[in-house]
């Protein structure tokens, strides 16, 4: 009997952040923050995330239209969070 192994591969696993770049439109699913379900565009991706989705925390920045309680219209999210439109 021969034992398989699923091992992964860069063809098999995707990079999110290899999808976002400046200017793409996104949606926030994160639901603690201010912004949730409200659409922004994305103002920079920091490369090393597109190397190694472990490197940083919060390696997207988003820029809103609207500001929130404290007078910011922007906020860093992981790509989980968000959702390309």
């Amino acid at each position: 009997m021969t034992q398989t192994t699923m091992e992964s591969t860069p063809s098999m696993t995707t990079n999110i952040y290899n999808k976002i770049s400046k200017g793409s439109k996104v949606r926030i699913l994160r639901k603690e923050s201010y912004w949730y379900n409200q659409v922004g565009v994305v103002a920079a991706v920091d490369p090393k995330a597109k190397e190694d989705e472990q490197v940083l925390r919060y390696p997207v920045l988003v820029r809103f239209e609207s500001i929130n309680y404290n007078g910011v219209n922007s906020s860093n999210f992981a790509g989980r969070e968000l959702e390309l439109i």
